[in-house]
């Protein structure tokens, strides 16, 4: 397939135009590796919405490689494909145009190595954030939402003039039971007990917000909006960044003051599901391969 062709197509569907992430990305990559990005990303990107085609390697494509984050041990096993079947040509479909270490430094630059190597075998790379977070068909909430069975749902939490974030209604179950369906459906063996906070409430309404989900304006809403369970992929960030020690402290004095239950699954097993579940199908309708590669710790 003409990589055009189907660079265009995501472009009209996902509407990346209308979101421009450049300051969040230019305030959380670290300088140094922006410098990368700088160096070897299109320029269009760089100096645009940070959503669309990042990497442009090759003119023909005939697979598309679907990610959450631009793992190293992911970009290497899409290299390794690649170069087991003679690097016809491929793109990767990333929710995320940058790394991110959940348990470590935050989000971190792809390597320049790895950007040279993509390069080298033909390998293209197109980042979808804010639009496959929010678009109302194909996004990671709607996916969460449809895993869980979530009905009778409304959205909430407003988002580049979207929402990112939905609640509605599950049939009564216990909160254990609850937590383990979720975090089997999201492929994970357990959530972490530092992502678990049990208020005394059985599961009924509940609020979902994939990925980052310690923005306590999101938390008052879930709690004015009378839910009674909040599932995000992390409302306690362990991580070894400022950010991170600062949000920390916020959730102390926040989260004992909430009457709801929290269920952190990770950033990544949140919001993997759209890449898993619904994606495929999109691009084999416009006529191409996709595959998922699973990031094999979801809470690196």
């Amino acid at each position: 397939m003409n990589q055009a062709e189907l660079v265009n197509k995501l472009d009209a569907y996902f509407e990346v135009d209308t979101f421009d992430e450049s300051e969040l990305w230019h305030t959380i990559i670290p300088p140094g590796d922006m410098r990368v990005y700088q160096r070897h990303a299109l320029p269009e990107f760089v100096q645009g919405p940070w959503n669309g085609l990042m990497l442009n390697s090759t003119e023909e494509i005939d697979r598309v490689y679907l990610i959450v984050f631009p793992d190293q041990d992911v970009l290497d096993t899409i290299l390794a494909l690649e170069l087991e079947r003679g690097a016809p040509g491929a793109l990767i479909y990333a929710h995320h145009p940058a790394d991110f270490e959940e348990s470590g430094r935050g989000f971190l630059g792809i390597s320049e190595d790895q950007l040279e190597a993509m390069r080298e075998h033909y390998i293209s790379y197109y980042g979808c954030h804010a639009p496959l977070d929010c678009h109302p068909e194909i996004s990671t909430i709607v996916a969460l939402a449809k895993t869980i069975k979530l009905r009778d749902w409304e959205w909430f939490a407003p988002h580049h003039g979207r929402f990112e974030g939905v609640h509605g209604k599950v049939h009564d179950v216990a909160f254990g039971d609850f937590a383990e369906h979720l975090a089997a459906v999201t492929d994970l063996p357990y959530i972490r007990y530092n992502q678990i906070r049990f208020n005394g409430q059985p599961v009924e309404h509940i609020a979902v917000i994939p990925g980052g989900g310690d923005n306590a304006q999101h938390l008052q809403q879930a709690v004015d909006l009378g839910c009674d369970t909040y599932i995000t992929g992390h409302w306690w960030l362990v991580g070894d960044y400022e950010y991170a020690a600062q949000q920390r402290a916020a959730m102390r004095k926040l989260v004992p003051q909430l009457p709801m239950n929290l269920l952190g699954l990770s950033h990544y097993a949140s919001e993997m599901i759209v890449l898993r579940d619904q994606l495929p199908a999109w691009f084999r309708n416009v006529g191409i391969e996709a595959r998922f590669i699973k990031q094999p710790n979801p809470w690196r």
